[in-house]
This record gives structure tokens, sequence and C-alpha cells, in this order.
């Protein structure tokens, strides 16, 4: 960082102008620099002014100096100031009330509107400042310089005092008009950079609202694409996506599982006696009545049309039986009143164990293979009269062939 120059220090030089040129010039540059230094990524505005205040100051023989922002209306007010006593600790407030100024009001208003530098020689004389109440704290010599943006867009007024009267020269005119200059592109810069930074927060808080809204709309989407519409419960696909971990889980560790294929008897003279929309009623009733058989850990779909499929977890076959009995009896116990008759329905099930010793281990069957077990153990359960559970019987010959197809419900 440039220092300021201490004129005692330039002994070598000849001639007591010359020293006081290279100096000034130095401290000229350095105040100048000192705006350089302030970044434009400062989240308060006020706090960038007051960092150049100091700065300007810091390099400068000047006594007070304060900045006045102007705001849409037209008025001028004092947002910042600063005073030699103040530094360095340039952090600290100059305790003074806010003053405002319109435009063409006093000497700072004037130089607002004409955008031209005003200086006051002698504040003492000055006609401008006869109404002063604080006569005891009024400058000898005071300059005004507009602040614009590079456009020519007011910012505000930079104010510099000095208690003596025609204290500033030629060179701290010419030094603050390049100061006003560089501080009013500072403070543009900053200003691009907030609205920047608002505008790349607005956008991200955008796209994340748009990558949230497509997410919550992808969820919807695929858990309707694992629902069936009028039971409420999953679906085949979602079927064929979660038995992958049971049957995992059962070739890993070995965990028996039972899996029923349930049919409901009789299903299509229901729907041509009552109409569809009663069968609709019986099958969103059935579906109501499976759901308080199962555990969070099992899987329940509609596979389609009548026909649902449970598979039980880490169940042996004699419980799978047991939960297959009990739901059969609930469905049958089921009654739907229509007029003076009480319909009632019954369920086929054909159940396969899956057991960790069983003959079928070492077969390593997929799910399809398992489901058409099930099925054959349906069309067994069929076969005998309906309303009732067949197991699937792994021992060979087996009377009911897995190839055979079940007849209409």
């Amino acid at each position: 960082m440039m220092q300021s120059v201490k004129k005692g220090d330039i002994r070598k030089w000849a001639g007591a102008g010359v020293q006081d040129l290279i100096v000034d010039l130095v401290n000229a540059l350095s105040a100048v620099k000192s705006l350089a230094e302030i970044s434009c990524e400062i989240a308060d505005e006020k706090t960038l002014i007051r960092q150049a205040l100091a700065g300007l100051l810091r390099n400068q023989d000047m006594e007070r100096c304060s900045f006045f922002v102007a705001d849409h209306e037209g008025t001028l007010t004092n947002v910042t100031g600063l005073s030699i006593v103040d530094l360095p600790d340039a952090e600290h407030a100059w305790a003074t009330r806010p003053m405002q100024f319109r435009l063409g009001e006093g000497i700072i208003g004037h130089a607002a509107s004409t955008r031209t530098m005003q200086y006051c020689e002698n504040c003492f004389e000055d006609r401008r400042f006869a109404k002063v109440a604080d006569q005891a704290h009024m400058p000898g010599s005071i300059v005004c310089a507009p602040v614009c943006t590079l456009h020519n867009v007011l910012i505000g007024v930079l104010n510099v005092s000095h208690p003596q009267a025609h204290f500033f020269t030629d060179w701290h005119m010419r030094l603050l008009d390049v100061y006003a200059n560089v501080l009013g592109q500072l403070i543009t810069n900053r200003r691009l950079f907030q609205q920047m930074e608002m505008e790349i927060a607005s956008r991200t808080a955008e796209l994340e609202r748009l990558v949230n809204e497509t997410r919550r709309l992808k969820d919807h989407y695929a858990n309707l694409s694992m629902h069936d519409q009028l039971t409420g419960l999953h679906n085949r696909r979602y079927f064929y996506d979660q038995v992958e971990l049971a049957l995992a889980q059962h070739k890993r560790y070995g965990q028996p599982f039972c899996l029923l294929v349930m049919d409901i008897d009789h299903f299509k003279s229901i729907n041509d006696l009552y109409g569809h929309g009663f069968g609709d009623q019986v099958l969103i009733t059935v579906a109501d009545t499976l759901k308080t058989q199962v555990r969070s850990a099992d899987i329940l779909v509609r596979f389609g049309g009548e026909e649902f499929i449970i598979l039980f977890t880490n169940t042996s076959c004699e419980n799978g039986r047991v939960l297959a009995e009990r739901i059969r009896g609930q469905v049958k116990a089921l009654g739907w009143p229509v007029e003076a008759e009480n319909v009632r329905v019954s369920l086929s099930i054909g159940l396969y164990c899956a057991l960790p010793n069983s003959a079928d281990a070492d077969q390593q069957l997929d799910i399809d293979a398992i489901i058409h077990r099930a099925d054959s153990a349906l069309y067994a359960a069929k076969a005998k009269g309906r309303d009732r559970v067949e197991v699937f019987d792994t021992s060979p010959p087996h009377n009911g062939d897995c190839s055979a197809k079940r007849e209409p419900s």
C-alpha cells in the first residue's frame, strides 16, 4: 500500500517547492489508490462510503468530510461523515443528526442540481451560511463535489471542509474532482454487483423452485404409476419393483416368504348381475380388507382385474396358510346389501412357500416362476370348488400341472 510521504523525509531534494510538490503528488495518488483498494462487493453502501472518506482523510490534510446520497425524489440525505479526530478508528461514527437538502438548496443542493463542484472559500462571510445555527462548528471553507455514475446520473455529493477559510487550493480542487469521479465509479460498480447478485439469487431461487416442482411432479407421477387408481393398492409395476429385495433376502439370508395369489370367485357374474359400479365397490371393500392383514414389510398389490397378490416376508409356510385362511374367512364374511339381497363373495387363494431348505431352493426361481406356481395352486383351488386355499406342492409328480391355465373365476 502506498504510504503518505512526510515532507521532512525528502531532505536530499533541493528547493522547498519541489519537495512540497512531490509530497502533494504522492499523497494525492495515495488517496486515489485507497479507493482502488475498496472492494465493490461490500454489501453495505454506507460502509463503502465511510472507507472512501477515511482514505481521503488519511492522505490529505483535510479536517472533515461527509457524503449526501440523492434519492429518486431529489432529496439529499447525509448518510455518513468522518472527522480527522475519528481516525485511525475509521469505523467510529461521526455522531451527527442526518441532514437533508433539496436539489438547488444551499451549496450542497446547488452542486447536485448543476453537477458542478462548488467551493465556498469563506463560510463565515458567505450568505448561504448566514442561517447556520451552530456557528461554533461551521467550517471555514468547504468543497462540495457531485458524485455521478458513468452516465452522469447523480449519486450524491461529497463534502470536504476545513476550519480555515481559503484553505483549499486548485490542487485540492483537481484532486477532489478526480476523487469524486473514481468514487462514483466505485459506487456504480458496487450497485451493479449487488444488482447482479440479487439477479443471480433470484434466478437461483427460481431454478430451485422449478427443480423442486419438477421433483415433486416426478414423485407424484411415479407414485401414480405405482398405484391402482380404483383400490388405492400398489399395482403390478410396484410389485416387480419391490419383490426383488424380498427375493434377495431369501437367497442371501434364507428368510422364508409366502406368496398368495387371490382371485374373487365368479366376479364376472357379479359385474353382469349388478353392474360394473357395484363390482368396483366389491373390489374396493376386498382391497380394504386385505390391507388390514399385511405388515409394512409385506407387499400387497392389485395384480389385475379381480386378482390380488400378497407376499408375506419372513413367514413360514404354516403361518402363510393361517394368514391365507384368515383372509379367505374375512372376505367371505363381507356383504353388500342390494335391495332385499345381501351379496357375498368368496376368495380362492393359491399359496407358494419359499423355504430355504425346500427342493426349490436350489433352483433359484425367479419371481415369474414363483407366481406361476402360486397361480397353479390357485387353479387347483378353483378346480376343487373355489372358496379355499391351496398350497403349491413341490413334490413331483404334481397333480396340478404348473403349465395348466386357470379357468375363468
